[in-house]
């Protein structure tokens, strides 16, 4: 299995908003060149993650974006069902397989989508904020 990079910069930039939980919006100038993300493909990423209710924009000289809600109550899975158009992980169904009704490796193929899929709702933007800010302490400790 192999996440998008559109799902796994849309991840570090909506960590990155939840390190600023204080409400203040982050330009996307700013979240683009922070993450090392071209500007265009950022501003598609947050297009769809605004539309889903995730984040909110904000006008004016000081505007940008921010989560629309705690970050403890959206989850990586949230901004992965937006951002991955593919859908199921792993679908015996699209197309149709024609050994779907008798496949013995389909079972392991839908528990590892199942376990991913826990995963991916254990962790929210709360945690991984969190981690984020113990994460760049240390390195700059150490540099």
């Amino acid at each position: 299995m192999k996440l998008s990079t559109r799902v796994r910069y849309g991840v570090r930039a909506m960590v990155e908003l939840a390190m600023y939980d204080n409400g203040k919006p982050v330009s996307l100038r700013q979240l683009a060149m922070n993450q090392d993300i071209s500007y265009k493909y950022l501003e598609q990423m947050m297009a769809a993650l605004k539309v889903a209710g995730l984040i909110e924009s904000v006008r004016g000289a000081e505007g940008g974006y921010r989560l629309s809600r705690p970050a403890q109550k959206i989850t990586v899975l949230d901004i992965y069902k937006v951002l991955d158009t593919s859908g199921e992980l792993i679908d015996c169904q699209d197309p149709p397989c024609a050994r779907f009704e008798f496949c013995a490796v389909r079972s392991v193929w839908k528990e590892m989508s199942d376990s991913i899929f826990k995963i991916l709702q254990a962790n929210n933007l709360r945690l991984l904020a969190d981690k984020q800010k113990r994460l760049l302490k240390q390195h700059v400790k150490a540099g």
